[in-house]
């Protein structure tokens, strides 16, 4: 009888505190699991307007004395600003050691095992540990609570208002004020299944970032190196040229301006030269920094990009999308909004169905499932995205290798013509400056291909990006 009058004083008293304490915990759960995970955030998440920074004029009025200072009050000694080398005393930085052979697979498995890359991934995951043994210690905590509540309602009145200052009702209710509810522990339990189920799959989301990063910058060395064996081999084409060009002007088959001519090309062959090996100085550098390496390590690149694409199978668009909506954690976490939002409708299902708080538990349940129907619409069209993005990508290496033999083709031809003085120089030049950017193009397109694959693979997993627990 006595639990029988405790329930019904909670239920006249407490519903709307307990409703709006499990919602607001549920709105988290749904804004954090159901959004696309994106990361990246518009300036207008930082703007403020003007207003929000102004003051009046005598807030930000002072005496002349308050702001006055003497010459020696703000005058220092060059000692005081003056650094030695020792400021970087206890800082051991990385040593250069003999050249090192590397191969993408090997540079992958040092960033995942090694660097700072991978002992945040490590703190995190230890974090989402911990996430999940505190739901686990809640639901202990409120399991408790309600233990230790069914046991004093079977005792007399007078003895616990004599022991504890307070009736059972009273301390029921400040329990149910501070979150001690059966609602709130069906959900902290799912919080925690949902934790401990998706600490492993956050991890290998931050693995997977850490790869592609890895793989980018892998790919941008190889092509800057390619672009370098390129710039080179035009620079001594164009030297060759210029050296025919000015043996024939000196027994007069030639003019002073196919000179000039041949003499600029030379030129912009030898700052296209430059410009690549400065380009490819720059990305070794970021790998060597990327993998914990001195700057100026030396390490050759045992992949290549077309080694690399040649060997790639590419999945069917269909089995991404499948592979994709089994594995992918942002659906996970909008399924697990859904359950939080059931359990916050079943709570007040004995409200009238018109009523506000019925009405708005019905509505998020109906948003959050509409949330996850979006979800999977979208992961299907990223993936179908993904898979025509590699295609194209692939098509464009072929066309890329047409357009190569096209262009040394014409490279060759010109040549023979302009050696029997049928063609001008102007003409070989062009051809030349052809095949030269033919070659950059292949290059680049095998490098865009081997992107674009890995990043089609990556999608049909849990994906790059960790979501909150």
């Amino acid at each position: 009888m006595k639990k029988k009058y405790i329930c019904m004083v909670l239920a006249a008293s407490l519903t709307l505190g307990s409703a709006v304490t499990a919602l607001a915990a549920a709105n988290t759960v749904a804004a954090e699991a159901a959004d696309s995970r994106t990361a990246a955030a518009t300036s207008g998440g930082i703007a403020t307007s003007t207003a929000a920074v102004s003051t009046t004029k005598p807030a930000i009025t002072t005496t002349g004395a308050a702001v006055t200072a003497t010459n020696s009050a703000i005058v220092t000694t060059d000692a005081a600003v003056t650094t030695s080398g020792t400021a970087i005393n206890g800082i051991e930085l990385p040593k250069k050691t003999e050249t090192k052979k590397l191969s993408l697979a090997e540079a992958i498995q040092i960033m995942k095992t090694t660097g700072s890359s991978a002992e945040a991934a490590e703190l995190h995951k230890q974090s989402d540990i911990a996430v999940g043994n505190g739901y686990s210690e809640t639901v202990s905590k409120i399991k408790k609570t309600e233990d230790s509540l069914d046991a004093l309602s079977q005792a007399p009145d007078a003895w616990v208002e004599a022991k504890y200052g307070k009736s059972v009702v009273e301390m029921a209710y400040e329990a149910q004020v501070a979150g001690a509810t059966s609602n709130n522990k069906k959900i902290m339990q799912i919080r925690r299944d949902f934790a401990r189920q998706n600490t492993e799959n956050n991890y290998q989301a931050e693995m997977n970032q850490i790869e592609a990063d890895t793989i980018s910058i892998y790919y941008k060395v190889l092509l800057a190196q390619d672009n370098l064996k390129i710039a080179k081999e035009n620079l001594v084409t164009q030297q060759t040229t210029l050296k025919n060009v000015e043996a024939k002007k000196a027994v007069g088959l030639l003019s002073k301006k196919d000179v000039l001519q041949a003499k600029s090309s030379v030129a912009n062959a030898e700052s296209g030269v430059r410009n690549a090996e400065t380009q490819l100085k720059y990305a070794k550098m970021s790998f060597n920094y990327l993998l914990g390496y001195n700057v100026q390590q030396e390490v050759i690149f045992t992949d290549t990009l077309e080694s690399i694409t040649s060997a790639s199978a590419i999945t069917p668009a269909d089995t991404g999308v499948q592979n994709a909506l089994n594995n992918r954690i942002e659906l996970k976490g909008a399924n697990f909004a859904i359950k939080v939002y059931e359990i916050l409708l079943d709570d007040v299902k004995a409200y009238p169905k018109n009523s506000s708080t019925y009405l708005n538990a019905k509505i998020n349940l109906a948003e959050s499932e509409k949330t996850a129907k979006d979800a999977y619409s979208k992961i299907e069209i990223d993936i179908r995205n993904k898979y025509d993005l590699v295609q194209d990508k692939k098509k464009a290496v072929e066309a890329a290798k047409e357009l190569l033999t096209y262009a040394t083709e014409g490279e060759r031809l010109i040549q023979l013509t302009n050696e029997e003085g049928m063609s001008t120089v102007e003409e070989l030049l062009t051809t030349q400056v052809s095949a030269y950017k033919a070659k950059l193009n292949l290059a680049n397109a095998n490098s865009e291909y081997a992107l674009a694959l890995k990043s089609y693979e990556f999608a049909q997993g849990v994906g790059t990006t960790r979501i909150p627990l």
